[in-house]
C-alpha cells in the first residue's frame, strides 16, 4: 500500500488514560488504525486534555517509515453535517451535556452556562469587580465568620418582611451601621445608646 503522510477518518474508540484513539480512514472503510495519539497544546509544567468524540472526523499525521503504524490526531474538521449553528466572530466550547463557555468579539459578551453547579475557590482572595452586579435566584446563602457591606445606602425590596428588622431576625448577634449598632433586641444611637425601637 502507497504511504500516505496523511488521512482523514472517524474516531472509532478512545482511550482516555493514554489520550490515544483508533481511527476508521474515509478512503478504506471498515481499515481500523492502530492507537493514536491526540494532540494537544500543553503536556509539561502546563497541561492541556481534550479528547475527541466517537465518530468524529479527524485530520491524522503518519510518520515517513512507520508503515503507517505511528501518528498522531491533528485534529477534528467540520463537514456540511456538522457545521456550527452559531457562528461569527467568537469562540466558544459546548460540551456534550449542553454547558457551554462563550465569547463574542464584537459584542464583548462573555457567556458560561452550566447545566451543573460551579465551584470557584480561591487560596487567599475572590475579587469581583463591576459596574453593576446583579444577582437572581430562588435562594441565596452566606456563609462567613464576618460580613461587611460598605456602602452608601441600603435597599432591601421583599413582597413581605416585619415591621422591625432586628439583628436576631437576620441572623446576627449585631449589625454595626454610621448611625448606630442594632443588637438582638435594641437599636442603638450614633453614641452607642440605648433606644426604644421605632414605632
Amino acid at each position: 500500500m502507497e504511504f500516505r503522510f496523511l488521512r482523514t477518518g472517524k474516531i472509532s474508540s478512545i482511550s482516555y488514560k493514554d489520550t490515544t484513539a483508533r481511527v476508521e480512514f474515509d478512503d478504506t472503510p471498515g481499515e481500523i488504525s492502530k492507537p493514536l495519539q491526540v494532540l494537544t497544546d500543553h503536556t509539561n509544567k502546563e497541561k492541556n486534555y481534550s479528547m475527541p468524540s466517537l465518530k468524529e472526523d479527524v485530520v491524522c499525521i503518519f510518520l515517513p517509515g512507520s508503515n503507517e503504524g505511528a501518528g498522531f490526531i491533528l485534529g477534528s474538521y467540520s463537514t456540511e453535517k456538522n457545521l456550527p449553528k452559531d457562528s461569527g466572530k467568537m469562540k466558544y466550547i459546548i460540551f456534550p451535556d449542553g454547558t457551554k463557555v462563550k465569547y463574542n468579539f464584537e459584542s464583548h459578551l462573555l457567556e458560561v452556562d452550566c447545566v451543573g453547579d460551579i465551584d470557584i475557590k480561591g487560596a487567599k482572595n475572590v475579587n469581583i469587580s463591576s459596574k453593576n452586579i446583579v444577582i437572581t435566584t430562588d435562594k441565596l446563602t452566606i456563609n462567613s465568620k464576618a460580613t461587611s457591606i460598605i456602602g452608601t445606602s441600603l435597599n432591601i425590596d421583599a413582597i413581605t418582611t416585619a415591621k422591625n428588622i432586628t439583628a436576631e431576625e437576620v441572623g446576627v448577634t449585631k449589625l454595626t451601621t454610621p448611625k448606630g449598632d442594632v443588637d438582638l433586641h435594641k437599636h442603638k444611637d450614633a453614641e452607642n445608646r440605648p433606644t426604644t425601637v421605632p414605632e
